[in-house]
């Protein structure tokens, strides 16, 4: 079967992103090392009338390092243990994954 010539063009782009951008090297559940793009921007939780300030870690990588059913499991991120709080496949070949610290 033949491969669709955009998904061979997404996934050329895919490759090229991660291998220029990658600022963190990932094992999902213990998994090979893949370049992804780590962010531990600031967010303010609903917590009262003020809010409370937080981080909200959350990690880009490639769709095929992602395991099915990963939420729950463990993925390090530059040696540093997270918990993946959500998995969030956007139809391109990238996950984001949402975490929590372990």
């Amino acid at each position: 079967m033949a491969i669709n010539p955009f998904a061979a063009l997404e996934s050329r782009v895919n490759n090229a992103v991660f291998a220029r951008l990658a600022n963190a090297a990932v094992a999902v559940d213990g998994g090979q090392v893949v370049g992804g793009i780590f962010d531990d921007g600031y967010a303010v939780g609903a917590v009262g009338p003020l809010g409370m300030g937080a981080s909200q870690p959350s990690l880009l990588v490639p769709a095929s390092a992602v395991p099915a059913g990963v939420v729950g499991k463990q993925v390090s991120v530059n040696g540093v243990g997270y918990f993946i709080a959500a998995s969030e496949p956007d139809g391109t070949g990238i996950t984001r994954l949402l975490l929590e610290a372990a």
